[in-house]
C-alpha cells in the first residue's frame, strides 16, 4: 500500500523458455488505473541482464495493476499495487507508534510495508466496532421517510441530500437534525423526506478515543505474533504441549472489552 504521491518501484525479470535470464527485443509497462484508464506505456530502466524497474509517481488512490510486456522473448507479467488516500486510511495510529508497542527499533525499516499493513487492518477492525474513525467522505443512496440512518456513523456533517428521481425532493441541509453519534438524520419541522434521494456526508472523529487506540494497540500485537509465527500452540493433549488460546481467535478479549458493543448502524 502506498500513499498518492509516492513514487512506486515496479520490478520484473525477463526469461526465456529454458528459464534464463535474457535481453527482450522491447520491454514497457502500462498502469491500469483505479477508473478504469491506463498510464503509459513506459519504458523501463535496466538493472542488469533481464532485470528491469520502473518508478511510476502514483497520482490517484484506489487499485493499480501494471502489466509488463516484452517481444522477443513474448512474455507477459502483471503487479498489482494499491495506493490510498492516506488522509483518511493511514490507519487508527502512526507506524512509530505500532513499532514503540511492538518494542521494534524506530530504525529498523525491513517490516515498514508489511506493519502500514497490519495498521490499516486493525483499523477497519476497530471500526467495525466502534464506526469511522479517519474523516471519510460517503455518499449513499436512501428511500426517504421520517428519518434517514446513515451506515458510517459518528456523522461529523451532512453536506448534501439530493433528489434521484421524478418525485423525490431535494432538502436543504440546514433544515435537518443529525445525531452525530448515531447516523440519523430528520427533518426539524417533522415533516417526510421525499425519496430517493443521495446523502452525501463526513464521518469520522476529531480526535481517537484512548480505549480504541489500545484496543487498536493490542489488536495489532496479537494480529503481528500470530500471523508472523511468533507464538505456536497445537491442542492434541500430552503433558508436554502447549496450546496456545490466542490461535484460536483474530480479536482478543481484552480488546472487545475496549471497544464496547457494535456501533449503531454497523453490521
Amino acid at each position: 500500500m502506498y500513499g498518492i504521491g509516492a513514487a512506486v518501484r515496479l520490478t520484473t525479470e525477463v526469461r526465456d523458455t529454458a528459464d534464463v535470464l535474457v535481453t527482450p527485443a522491447s520491454i514497457q509497462v502500462t498502469i491500469l488505473l483505479p477508473d478504469g484508464t491506463t498510464a503509459g506505456p513506459y519504458t523501463p530502466v535496466s538493472d542488469g541482464l533481464g532485470r528491469y524497474h520502473y518508478d511510476y509517481l502514483t497520482t490517484a488512490a484506489g487499485r493499480h495493476i501494471a502489466r509488463w510486456a516484452t517481444t522477443t522473448p513474448t512474455t507477459n507479467d502483471e503487479e498489482p499495487f494499491e495506493v490510498a488516500a492516506l488522509w483518511a486510511e493511514a490507519g487508527i495510529f502512526s507506524r512509530a507508534a505500532a513499532k514503540k508497542h511492538l518494542n521494534i527499533d524506530l530504525d529498523d525499516h525491513d517490516d515498514d510495508e508489511e506493519l502500514d499493513g497490519f495498521i490499516r487492518a486493525v483499523t477497519d477492525v476497530c471500526e467495525r466496532h466502534v464506526g469511522a474513525l479517519g474523516r471519510r467522505a460517503y455518499v449513499e443512496q436512501h428511500r426517504g421517510g421520517r428519518a434517514l440512518v446513515l451506515a458510517h456513523p459518528p456523522v461529523l456533517e451532512v453536506t448534501s441530500v439530493t433528489a434521484i428521481a421524478p418525485g423525490a425532493v431535494d432538502q436543504a441541509v440546514a433544515a435537518l437534525h443529525v445525531d452525530g453519534e448515531t447516523g440519523i438524520v430528520r427533518r426539524r419541522d417533522g415533516g417526510w423526506i421525499s425519496g430517493p434521494v443521495d446523502v452525501a456526508y463526513v464521518a469520522g472523529r476529531l480526535d481517537m478515543p484512548a480505549n480504541v487506540d489500545l484496543a487498536g494497540k493490542i489488536l495489532l500485537q496479537h494480529m503481528w505474533e500470530t500471523q508472523r509465527g511468533e507464538t505456536i500452540g497445537v491442542r492434541v493433549g500430552g503433558a508436554d504441549q502447549v496450546w496456545d488460546p490466542r490461535l484460536g481467535y483474530a480479536i482478543p478479549r481484552r480488546a472487545l472489552e475496549l471497544l464496547g458493543r457494535t456501533y449503531p448502524g454497523i453490521a
